[in-house]
């Protein structure tokens, strides 16, 4: 009987270990907790025609696109990442693309969307540039 009643018992446990909810809603962070921002500072380098833009991020992110407009010409451009998969880490700089025409006290507006590295949480963050 000893013989038996064991492997009932383990069959009996791995059956309820092996149960799970089913659940639609995903896990929710913390109320009180938050991802905390990222920032991406901005500056100009010289290119080969123009002036490359280039952004700096505040913590490791991987980015998918980046929206950019100056308004005051009604100039807008995307730069989709082919690999948004590639980490940024924090402090590097990332060169976004090359622009002729520009001059200081321009007003740019970029749109940087993408996820963080340590949690994979999506973010936009809305950068107002003026051009120094």
């Amino acid at each position: 009987m000893k013989q038996l009643l064991m492997p009932m018992v383990l069959a009996g446990a791995l059956v309820i270990s092996g149960c799970s909810k089913k659940n639609s809603n995903p896990l929710q962070a913390n109320p009180g907790t938050q991802e905390p921002p990222v920032a991406f500072t901005m500056h100009l380098e010289s290119g080969s025609q123009g002036m490359i833009f280039v952004a700096v991020p505040s913590e490791d992110v991987m980015l998918t696109k980046v929206e950019l407009s100056f308004p005051a010409q009604q100039f807008n451009d995307v730069i989709t990442n082919p690999n948004p998969a590639r980490v940024f880490p924090k402090g590097q700089s990332i060169q976004l693309n090359e622009y002729t025409g520009i001059d200081a006290g321009q007003q740019w507006v970029l749109k940087f969307y993408g996820t963080f590295v340590r949690t994979g949480k999506p973010f936009v963050v809305t950068v107002n540039w003026t051009v120094v």
